[in-house]
């Protein structure tokens, strides 16, 4: 792997932090519209249970980037607050299945509107070539870094 020189290296810095303060700007958004008494892990978790299904806790937790603990901790708070119902697989007991509630999927349901509308918004004037180059681009990102990432191991 060639070293960058010194103008290359500070290009590449100038782009991660542009990738994490667009991040941060589009993060603010969400919490700004954030469903009273839920964080945004929560917010993550009813929105991938609503859209994928019932899944297993301990998938879940690496599908919406907790660790295990965290997950247990959120999956107790949102079950007491009525938004999922855990069971245990019936084959293997050491598993544990979460699927959200109907009170959950209208929270997610208004949630996703309202930051659709949001959306719209930012990216309002931005032609669809655009917007289809923005998303090529970050997927390469993101599978460059998880390349590096594992090469890094």
């Amino acid at each position: 792997m060639a070293l960058l020189n010194e103008k290359d290296r500070r290009e590449m810095f100038r782009l991660r932090r542009t990738i994490v303060r667009a991040e941060q700007a589009l993060s603010e958004i969400d919490r700004s519209i954030l469903p009273k008494g839920l964080c945004e892990s929560d917010v993550s978790i009813l929105e991938r249970l609503a859209r994928k299904g019932a899944r297993p806790v301990n998938g879940l937790a690496r599908q919406v980037g907790l660790t295990s603990g965290s997950m247990t901790s959120a999956v107790q708070r949102l079950r007491r607050r009525g938004l999922v119902e855990t069971r245990r697989d019936l084959e293997d007991k050491r598993v544990v299945w979460v699927s959200v509630t109907a009170e959950a999927e209208t929270i997610v349901k208004r949630f996703s509107r309202e930051r659709g509308e949001l959306l719209e918004q930012v990216f309002h004037k931005w032609s669809e070539r655009e917007r289809t180059v923005l998303v090529n681009l970050l997927r390469r990102v993101r599978k460059d870094a998880g390349e590096t990432r594992g090469a890094a191991v």
